[in-house]
């Protein structure tokens, strides 16, 4: 109902527009309706003829020689019916010109040509621009499902790989019969509740996400005896949001591949300040440079995945600089959020 309705306000307008511009100088009105009439049906004919029957069939079937024959049928054919019916009408005095008239019938078809191809152009450019439109939406759709898709992919792969580790953890506990067990495997399973329940929303209460983060970072930190573990991180003011589980796989990371050496210092160091709703993360931790080949194919998947959620998720919105040096690796990384 709304697009005849739309189409029947377009035409209402347009012969006003076509009345007032190109009859004005008629002083009778029943002239200047009579002519308005004959050129806009003309018009509305040819447009609905290419708009919605030669169009659509050309972008079907994509045959230019059979599109511009139906073209040239289509103007010959209303061009000779209005001519006929415009000389008719003159010639029987259906309708009573007020002024003197002295068109040909020649003149009078030259005229209904060239006022038909107006329609014929009309009908071509608008039905190729809503459809250049709509493949646009579609592709844009498309685009947006491939997105959603693809961070639905991400998160699983990073999800197994996260409890994998903190099972680790949990077992190296275990091993030592450490009385502190029960509390890392109540910690553990608030880790996971987060991960398998909460965080299943395209945003999350920046609070939430570090409370995560803390949570993670000192359960890590239990089965890391040889390394110096820091954590600081500054509360955020505002309601802020993040995209869940963007920043969990740097940490992993570090504790993954933090050195192991006893002669020199073994550490990771991670800091999250705020600067209006700005995010500042960094997380670095000592390396072996022996391992740096090892290490850096390992991490190679990790780290595309997270590109890719931030380039999806922020785009411009973020920076990212990863630092990789003989005996320290170091990630930097700056989102704005919402």
């Amino acid at each position: 109902m709304r697009k005849p309705l739309i189409h029947l306000l377009f035409w209402m307008g347009f012969f006003f527009i076509w009345n007032r511009i190109f009859y004005f100088y008629m002083g009778n009105p029943v002239n200047r309706l009579y002519f308005t009439f004959l050129d806009v049906s003309l018009i509305a004919a040819a447009f609905y003829g290419v708009f919605i029957y030669l169009m659509p069939l050309y972008l079907k079937t994509k045959r230019m020689g059979l599109f511009l024959l139906s073209l040239t049928a289509l103007v010959v054919a209303l061009s000779a019916f209005y001519s006929f019916i415009m000389w008719f009408i003159l010639q029987h005095n259906v309708v009573l010109i007020h002024f003197r008239f002295y068109w040909t019938y020649k003149n009078v078809q030259d005229n209904r040509f060239f006022i038909a191809l107006l329609g014929i152009l009309a009908g071509f450019f608008v039905k190729l621009g809503i459809d250049r439109m709509e493949v646009s939406r579609q592709m844009e759709r498309m685009a947006k499902e491939k997105s959603l898709a693809e961070l639905t992919y991400l998160k699983a792969q990073i999800n197994p790989h996260f409890l994998f580790n903190s099972l680790n953890s949990l077992y190296a506990q275990m091993e030592a019969n450490s009385v502190n067990a029960k509390d890392t495997l109540v910690s553990l399973a608030d880790l996971l509740r987060y991960q398998l329940y909460d965080c299943n929303t395209d945003w999350m209460p920046v609070e939430k996400e570090i409370a995560y983060l803390k949570n993670y970072f000192n359960l890590q930190s239990l089965r890391k005896d040889n390394c110096r573990a820091e954590l600081f991180i500054e509360q955020p003011t505002g309601n802020l949001t993040i995209a869940p589980l963007l920043l969990i796989p740097f940490v992993e990371n570090a504790f993954k591949y933090v050195s192991d050496r006893d002669d020199g210092q073994n550490f990771i160091k991670l800091t999250l300040n705020f600067e209006g709703n700005k995010l500042h993360f960094n997380c670095s931790n000592t390396t072996e440079a022996r391992k740096q080949d090892d290490e850096n194919n390992d991490r190679g998947i990790g780290l595309v995945n997270v590109k890719k959620r931030l380039e999806l998720i922020y785009g411009d919105s973020h920076q990212l600089q990863i630092t990789s040096g003989d005996d320290l690796y170091r990630v930097d990384l700056a989102i704005i959020l919402k």
